[in-house]
C-alpha cells in the first residue's frame, strides 16, 4: 500500500462523517466514484452526504445510490472530512470547498496529471485510466468487500473514461479490474443499455443535424462539431444529449484531434477535446486554464463561438507543430 493511500484509509476509518465531492458537469468517473465511496463508506456507519453544484445526467440517474446525491452550490454544515473525486483543482467542484472551516481534513483523489494537489492529503496516480480504478484500490486496502452495487458504479467509472476500453490509457490493470468488478456483480449489457442505449427521438434528431454540420480541416486532421444556444434550445433536449457526440468526429479515419465547441450562458464556449497518438490536448486546454489528460482534456473559454473557434483552433495547429506533424492546419 502505496504512503499516499494508507494514510487516507487511516483519515477514512477515523472520521464519523464524510462529505464526498464530485466536479461539475458529472460524468460516469466522478460520480461513479463518488457513489462507490458513499455505498462503501455508509455501509461501514459513517454519516456521508454526496453533493454536486449540477444535477445527475439523465443516463447515469439509476446508478446505485443516484438517488442521493444532492443538489448544491455550498455545504449545509461542517463534515469531518471532505472527499474530493476525480476534480483537478478546488473551482471543479464549484462552490463547494468554499466556507470549508479552515484546518479542515480535504482528501483529494485524482487520475489528472494537471491536479493542483490542493487537498491536506492527495493521491494523484496519473497512470490510472479512470479516478474509478483508484477508488477501487481504495476499497480493496480498506478490506470492504465489493457489493453488486458499488462494483456497478465503478465499472461505469471505468467504462466511460476509457471510451468502452477503446482509448489508449485502456492497460491491463484496467482489465484486470473490470474483470473483478464484473465477479463482484456488474453486468456489462445492462451497464451498456444504461448508458447507450436510452436516447430520445429529439436527441437523434439533433445528432443528424449536428452531423450534417461537422466541419474537417483541410488535411483531415482535424474535425470538429458546434454546438449553438440557438440549436440546442430549439432541439428541446438537455446538455446530457451531447455527453459521447466528440466521439463521431474522433472516429473519422485520420483524424487526429477532435473538437466540440458549446455555446454557454454568460457568452462562453465550453471545448471538448480529444486526440489520438503523440497529440497532447491537455496542453492546448492548460493555454485556456483548462486541464485533462494528453488525450482527452476540456476547457471554457469567454468570447463568441467565432473568436473561440480561431484561439483554439490556433493552439491545435501550435501543439501539432511542437510534434514535428505541420500537416494539420486546423483552418477549415
Amino acid at each position: 500500500m502505496g504512503r499516499d493511500l494508507e494514510q487516507i484509509v487511516t483519515a477514512l476509518k477515523q472520521s464519523a462523517s464524510v462529505a464526498i465531492l464530485s466536479h461539475v458537469r458529472p460524468e460516469g468517473d466522478t460520480l461513479g466514484s463518488a457513489l462507490g465511496c458513499h455505498l462503501v463508506l455508509k455501509s461501514m456507519g459513517k454519516e456521508v452526504a454526496t453533493f454536486n453544484p449540477d444535477p445527475v445526467p439523465k443516463n447515469l440517474r439509476a446508478l446505485p445510490g443516484a438517488a442521493e446525491v444532492i443538489r448544491a452550490d455550498r455545504l449545509p454544515r461542517p463534515f469531518d472530512c471532505y472527499l474530493v473525486v476525480d476534480a483537478t483543482d478546488p473551482k471543479r467542484v464549484g462552490g463547494l470547498l468554499n466556507g470549508v472551516p479552515p484546518g479542515s481534513l480535504v482528501i483529494n483523489i485524482d487520475h489528472h496529471i494537471s491536479n493542483t494537489q490542493f487537498g491536506t492529503q492527495n493521491w494523484v496516480d496519473p497512470e490510472a485510466a479512470a479516478t474509478g480504478e483508484m477508488i477501487y484500490h481504495l476499497i480493496e486496502a480498506m478490506g470492504i468487500p465489493l457489493s453488486r452495487e458499488v462494483a456497478t458504479n465503478l465499472y461505469v467509472a471505468i467504462l466511460t473514461d476509457t471510451g468502452s476500453f477503446h482509448y489508449a490509457n485502456t492497460t491491463p490493470r484496467t482489465l484486470r479490474i473490470a474483470a473483478t468488478l464484473i465477479e463482484a456483480g456488474a453486468v456489462p449489457h445492462e451497464v451498456a443499455e444504461l448508458l447507450f442505449d436510452q436516447r430520445e427521438v429529439d436527441e437523434l434528431r439533433l445528432l443528424g443535424t449536428l452531423l450534417t454540420r461537422m466541419q474537417l480541416s483541410p488535411d483531415g486532421a482535424v474535425a470538429w462539431i458546434e454546438v449553438t444556444r440557438d440549436l440546442l434550445e430549439r432541439a428541446r433536449v438537455g446538455r446530457d444529449a451531447l455527453e459521447d457526440l466528440i466521439s463521431y468526429p474522433r472516429s473519422i479515419k485520420g483524424v487526429k484531434v477532435a473538437l466540440l465547441f458549446t455555446e454557454e450562458g454568460g457568452q462562453g464556449v465550453r471545448i471538448s477535446l480529444r486526440s489520438k497518438g503523440k497529440v497532447d490536448v491537455a496542453a492546448v486546454a492548460k493555454v485556456f486554464q483548462g486541464g485533462g489528460h494528453k488525450n482527452a482534456a476540456g476547457c471554457t473559454v469567454m468570447g463568441s463561438l467565432p473568436e473561440v473557434r480561431e484561439r483554439i483552433l490556433g493552439e491545435v495547429r501550435r501543439v501539432f507543430t511542437r510534434i514535428g506533424d505541420e500537416r494539420a492546419d486546423g483552418k477549415g
